[in-house]
């Protein structure tokens, strides 16, 4: 019996020592490779299933691959070649009437590490509240003579959804193009009847990625987090909104949903069409890079400078997180931050106190209402070094705070759907537009000072007063946070 248990030791050992080996070689950030360390060394077996499932690195992909993300990249830039060529000239002019003190090199950042393009002539509104964006998003859609294309991480089966629904049959009926993606986990409840009526009536919808399939299972981490709606091609909707009712009342969970959303239209919905087209060629091989998608709108009286980023597990950099730290180091007055969740990597978190040390005004707002405990719990173990530099926090309690933007002395800011943690920065497919213009930031700010109305604010001396338990509950959640 002895000689059994010390083969099972020798054996434990070795499979300890074999796994770190294959993580290391891995080469991913420290406190990643740490935390599956521990989950394979308490979890031997339940591990390795969960490992295969949703730690896997896939943003080192094959020739194969390499090849196909050429191609589709070389047919996204023939039909925005009309943009490109005037790269230069509206990089040039942004610098001449904007007094945007070093934030030339985010320009060249999210060219670089994504091929986002500068658009100028774009007409934006910051949408604020869930009945705002759907009576638009109504009206839009009713108003559509060509396409519509839709993209969303939640899609719910509710009252809402059904009256959405209800208006894209109705287009397709008149031979409008009806074109869904919604993602296979979080729009797991999706009811079946909700998409054969849809299917019918002629509506193309299809999971992204489907994680059920064998041959994709793999995928289950890598979720398409992006909210996207593109109508005729040049009309767009973007944000921290899904399709569901309780991004208008809140549901049966909360008191009140507070989100952040955009309607643009111009040449910035060219580029949403070419991120929409790509996740639907990846997912059902249909080819829609055809120059009638992309009619491009020039209209000489818009002006709001935008540059529309994307990342994911497929992306050669991690350009969301790389935009957040850029802008946040390139702050010479204020950094606002609205996120759901606060689980930020060593990167961000340097940005932040570097920031607060340097006499800036930095104010973080997360939701105080969670509906996630481990991520809630776990940005507790970040508040106390945060406050000590000098940052503000704020916890939103009037309701579920869900937005998801930064602004920058009151010049520059970002709304999109990529939450502050290290899932958004690494894992997910997420998307993000970085907004050049004083007027649209003022105004998201302005609404920032009014979310403040309904926080409690974190000091030090409240975060002396969590009891010991609470302290070693959040900083056991912090061991996940790398997976969370």
């Amino acid at each position: 019996m002895r000689d059994i248990n010390s083969i099972l030791v020798l054996c434990f050992y070795i499979y300890v020592v074999l796994t770190i080996i294959f993580l290391l070689l891995d080469n991913r950030d420290t406190s990643t490779t740490f935390a599956w360390i521990f989950v394979f060394s308490i979890f031997p077996v339940f591990g390795q299933i969960l490992y295969f499932l949703i730690g896997r690195n896939w943003r080192n992909p094959d020739k194969k691959k390499r090849l196909i993300h050429k191609q589709v990249a070389d047919k996204i830039a023939a039909l925005l070649e009309p943009l490109l060529r005037q790269q230069d000239s509206y990089t040039k002019e942004l610098d001449q009437t904007n007094d945007l003190v070093n934030k030339h090199r985010l320009l060249q950042l999210l060219y670089n590490n994504s091929n986002s393009i500068l658009t100028v002539h774009n007409k934006l509104a910051i949408i604020q509240s869930g009945e705002e964006k759907f009576e638009l998003l109504l009206r839009d859609i009713e108003q559509a003579c060509q396409s519509i294309h839709m993209e969303y991480f939640i899609w719910r089966s509710d009252k809402l959804t059904k009256r959405i629904g209800d208006a894209l049959i109705k287009k397709v009926k008149k031979g409008i193009k009806v074109r869904i993606l919604y993602d296979a986990l979080g729009s797991i409840f999706l009811s079946r009847r909700y998409i054969r009526n849809l299917r019918d009536a002629g509506v193309e919808i299809y999971p992204y990625y489907d994680f059920k399939s064998p041959f994709t299972a793999h995928t289950l981490n890598y979720r398409n987090h992006r909210k996207i709606i593109i109508i005729d091609g040049v009309i767009g909707y973007t944000g921290g909104m899904n399709m569901g009712k309780e991004y208008v009342d809140g549901g049966r969970k909360f008191k009140s949903w507070r989100d952040t959303h955009m309607r643009l239209e111009g040449e910035a919905a060219a580029v949403l069409q070419s991120i929409f087209i790509k996740s639907w060629l990846n997912t059902t091989k249909e080819d829609l890079f055809e120059p009638a998608y992309f009619p491009i709108v020039q209209n000489e009286q818009w002006n709001v400078p935008i540059q529309i980023t994307t990342s994911g597990p497929d992306s050669a950099w991690e350009s969301i997180q790389q935009l957040y730290f850029s802008l946040i180091a390139s702050a010479e007055k204020s950094v606002y931050i609205q996120s759901p969740y606060f689980v930020p990597d060593n990167t961000i978190l340097l940005a932040l106190k570097t920031a607060a040390l340097s006499g800036l005004d930095v104010k973080i707002m997360m939701t105080g209402v969670p509906d996630k405990c481990l991520p809630y719990w776990s940005a507790y173990t970040f508040f106390k070094d945060l406050l000590k530099a000098g940052v503000k926090i704020y916890q939103y309690k009037k309701g579920f705070l869900h937005s998801k933007a930064i602004s920058v002395d009151g010049e520059i800011c970002s709304i999109g759907t990529a939450n502050m943690d290290m899932r958004s920065f690494h894992i997910n497919y997420e998307i993000s537009t970085l907004i050049y213009d004083k007027k649209k930031t003022l105004e998201l700010t302005a609404q920032f000072k009014k979310d403040l109305q309904g926080c409690k604010e974190i000091t030090l001396e409240s975060y002396a007063q969590l009891g010991e338990l609470r302290k070693l509950r959040n900083s056991v959640a912090r061991l996940f946070a790398p997976l969370l």
